[in-house]
């Protein structure tokens, strides 16, 4: 296969040039929430210069040729785990913990 050539992936044929973070999801199969930390990694890029609450769109050529790139894969894997470890200990950094004695706690709850 040629450099220029196109690469077909079977499960894009359905979806337009331009793919919303929905479909992008689908195709991925993950949930649509994490298609924004995928973006802010750097391994998704929306086309256009859109605004922080507009629609995004995504290329079907791009995403095809990202999806048989194993690099591109396993930096996949890495900023999903990444999103979800920062995520897990903002929550746990929150939780204060409920220990008879602890000054802390104690006023806490007052």
């Amino acid at each position: 296969m040629s450099e220029e050539a196109p690469i077909k992936v079977p499960s894009l044929e359905k979806y337009g040039p331009l793919m919303k973070k929905e479909e992008v999801a689908e195709v991925l199969h993950l949930p649509g929430h994490i298609i924004a930390p995928l973006a802010r990694a750097g391994l998704l890029e929306p086309y256009g210069s859109p605004r922080r609450y507009c629609v995004k769109l995504y290329s079907r050529d791009v995403l095809a040729r990202c999806i048989v790139d194993q690099q591109w894969l396993d930096k996949l894997a890495a900023a999903i785990h990444r999103h979800w470890r920062n995520k897990n200990a903002r929550k746990r950094a929150k939780q204060v913990p409920s220990v008879p004695g602890n000054p802390v706690s104690e006023s806490a709850t007052s």
